[in-house]
This record gives structure tokens, sequence and C-alpha cells, in this order.
């Protein structure tokens, strides 16, 4: 049994989000830091905003966008990622 290459082999998912994370959380940033109170945005407009930016990333990865996103400016670290 060779383990150096299973030890090496990358098993995360979702390889696509990975690749446009930083990116997606530069255009959600402003609608989820709640500063700007004229504009509310659901998640249903956060999910087509990611739709028009990312059309290759699937439904489910959109949502583990937002939902990552959202998990990030509660805990105060969204603006930390984006510096």
């Amino acid at each position: 049994m060779n383990t150096s290459t299973s030890a090496t082999s990358d098993r995360r998912e979702h390889r696509q989000v990975r690749e446009i994370f930083v990116h997606a959380c530069e255009l959600l940033a402003p609608i989820v830091d709640g500063k700007d109170t004229h504009i509310t945005f659901s998640n249903f407009a956060m999910t087509r905003l990611l739709q028009e930016h990312f059309p290759e990333l699937t439904a489910a990865e959109i949502r583990i966008v937002i939902v990552t996103v959202e998990k990030l400016q509660r805990e105060k670290k969204l603006q930390a990622l984006l510096k």
C-alpha cells in the first residue's frame, strides 16, 4: 500500500468554490455587512448575484458560499479575509 500518494491527494470537495471564494466574499461583503440600512438583500438576491458572476457554480455551491460568508461576518472574520 502506497500511503504517500493517499496522504498527498486532495480529498476536499467543491474546488470551484475555493477558486472563487475570495471574489465572492468581495461581492457579498457589503451586503452582509448591513451598514447600508436602505438596501435589504435576501438569500434569493444574493443567490442571483452569485449566479450572474459565477454561472458555473451549482445551487449547492452557491449556498455553501452564502452560508460561509454569513458565518464569517457573524464571527467578525470576513474583513480580515479580504485584507
